[in-house]
């Protein structure tokens, strides 16, 4: 019945969406958004029909406590109708979509044609509500469900925060400063940097932010900006298919932030960084602004060398972009795209081929094109539980295992060969051995490159965290952390080629250092016991990690563990890298042998 409705509502309904969008958010292509909705939902349905699959064969768990959706302006009929909302209400799962600050009409209009179908199909109706309230009101509401339910956000870092405060619970997709890689400024780039920086008036999530090029004047961005279109209005925009205008009254509006300079005549500023130094630390967005910082190497310096690119990686690593689009690679040797592409750890890597320039803002996740918006990892947990991917199954953030399902596994402890087998018997826990067997399972079927299915030439899959010298993870097991969770925690890297660069910290005075320090060397894996607090400090702030976990942030029984997938999630990132051609087999065979892949060497 869940997916009769959702055929109503995006097909009858399109044209309501759409327009309503349009009015509310002044959305430029509620068309596209609404087609590969359709598109994506078949595989978003797929993963969810196998969620129900392995709750009814008694595997999972599903929590069924209300859900919170945080809506967002933009994407909204993809985003919070279909994967928050009916994703949710087909497992059974009763909604409770919260009003917006601003744009708020868009959102509340489709929950009352929702409602009214859902009426129209026999759907009991209480299984969606729409509050509008204020924050504070709000604020109320979430305390009161915090304990149990969920939150889906799309938003900024800072609301994200504020939530995840109160909910613990909280699943957030946030933003970054999209970046472009352009050594020369070529026509295909300038257009290439103006439609991503522009593109719905810079409302997309991957509208670009950020450019980097050998070298660029004022005049040199002046002329990215010289064909930026305006348009009177959404409708304007829809029939010219000018995505990338800007509305004249938003135009008039625009004042320039201090630092920034005004493009001539366009509502459009930009900054020129002095050679060699990165924006600094927390760069503002300035979302539905269209802003663009500009990168240059010290004097003499290109974008090319592998010590700027090093240099450049760190900064996104640091900064955490949705997108990384990479331009002016020669040939086939893809130097640039495949230093980076090792360093960093972006979720969507978008390489130009010669006269067709990548843009940021393209990503289509139901062709293999996984999608996600995370902050840095070492302070993921301060927005989010978990990284949020597109596609999944949304109630799956929030499902467990069946206690009688990891019991079972938990004999498969001795199918693994005799240095995994001993690792996985020191876990005394049968819960959480069992929850280790099929954390092993699942890396084992899951590492290594995937080709996509679009137009475009697609690899996708997990990968290990970015690979420089040095350490890349600090897992730290304080004294009162147990054995069990932290050697679940220590096991993804042991088995696959992310054991390099992991490294464990045994705080002094922990009951079970000697088995700590044995169960990492007989891994492979390098450990300090014994260190204080001050060490470990000291240590991290030396090294500069990706990312830090502590292991009293993992759940310490197996029933409060997720689904291994988002488990692994927290440790490893995930997404895909594209060409921009069709059937580009010379980047295939460049890409798909990368070591930046995760690969199970258990």
């Amino acid at each position: 019945k869940v997916r009769a409705v959702e055929e109503i509502m995006l097909t009858r309904h399109a044209g309501a969406l759409i327009g309503d969008q349009a009015l509310d958010f002044h959305k430029q292509d509620g068309v596209t958004e609404i087609e590969e909705s359709l598109e994506a939902n078949v595989v978003e349905r797929a993963l969810n029909d196998q969620l129900l699959e392995a709750e009814q064969r008694g595997e999972v768990r599903l929590n069924r406590a209300v859900a919170l959706v945080g809506c967002v302006s933009n994407f909204g009929n993809f985003l919070d109708l279909c994967r928050k909302t009916l994703r949710n209400l087909e497992a059974g799962i009763p909604v409770l979509v919260l009003s917006r600050s601003n744009t708020t009409q868009h959102n509340f209009r489709w929950v009352q044609l929702l409602l009214n179908e859902m009426r129209e199909a026999k759907i009991d109706a209480g299984m969606v509500t729409y509050l509008s309230a204020t924050v504070e009101e709000q604020r109320r509401v979430m305390a009161a469900l915090a304990a149990d339910s969920p939150y889906y956000l799309t938003g900024s870092r800072p609301v994200a925060e504020a939530i995840k405060g109160l909910m613990p619970k909280t699943f957030s997709s946030t933003g970054g400063p999209n970046t472009m890689v352009a050594p020369a400024l070529s026509d295909e780039v300038k257009a290439a940097a103006q439609m991503s920086t522009a593109i719905e008036n810079s409302g997309q999530c991957t509208a670009m932010r950020h450019l980097v090029t050998d070298a660029a004047t004022a005049d040199d961005v002046e002329a990215i900006f010289s064909d930026l279109k305006v348009v009177p209005t959404p409708r304007d925009a829809l029939a010219q298919g000018a995505f990338d205008a800007v509305f004249p009254g938003w135009a008039a509006s625009f004042a320039v932030a201090p630092g920034y300079a005004a493009i001539s005549g366009k509502p459009a500023a930009f900054k020129l960084g002095n050679a060699g130094a990165f924006p600094a630390p927390g760069i503002d967005e300035n979302w539905r602004r269209l802003y663009l910082d500009v990168t240059t190497p010290a004097a003499g310096g290109s974008v090319r060398e592998p010590a700027f690119l090093s240099q450049l990686a760190r900064w996104l690593t640091a900064e955490q972009p949705i997108t990384l689009a990479v331009n002016g690679d020669e040939g086939d040797d893809f130097k640039m795209s495949k230093q980076l592409f090792k360093e960093t750890a972006q979720v969507v890597y978008s390489v130009g081929r010669g006269d067709a320039a990548a843009l940021t803002c393209q990503a289509r996740p139901q062709d293999g094109e996984i999608f996600g918006e995370f902050p840095p990892r070492s302070e993921l947990t301060r927005y989010s539980a978990f990284p949020v991917f597109v596609p999944s199954a949304t109630p799956g953030y929030v499902a467990g295992y069946a206690p009688e399902y990891l019991a079972g596994a938990a004999t498969g402890a001795t199918g693994f060969g005799p240095k995994l087998t001993a690792a996985l018997l020191t876990i005394a826990d049968e819960g959480l051995r069992g929850y280790a067997v099929v954390l092993l399972r699942y890396l084992q079927e899951s590492c290594g490159a995937k080709e996509g299915i679009g137009a475009r030439t697609t690899l996708w899959g997990l990968q290990r965290p970015p690979v420089w010298e040095g350490t890349h993870t600090l897992l730290r097991v304080n004294a009162g952390d147990g054995f069990d969770t932290a050697a679940l925690q220590i096991l993804p890297f042991a088995v696959t080629n992310a054991r390099a660069g992991l490294a464990v910290s045994v705080a002094d005075g922990h009951a079970d250092a000697g088995r700590l320090a044995e169960f990492c060397a007989n891994l492979g894996v390098d450990c300090a016991v014994e260190e204080s607090a001050e060490a470990f400090d000291a240590a991290a702030a030396e090294a500069q990690p990706w990312n830090v976990v502590a292991a009293d942030n993992a759940a310490a029984t197996a029933e409060e563990l997720p689904l291994v997938s988002h488990y692994v999630s927290i440790f490893f990132p995930m997404g895909h890298i594209k060409s921009v051609l069709s059937g580009d087999r010379a980047f295939v065979d460049a890409f798909q042998g990368s070591e930046k892949w995760l690969r199970f060497e258990g």
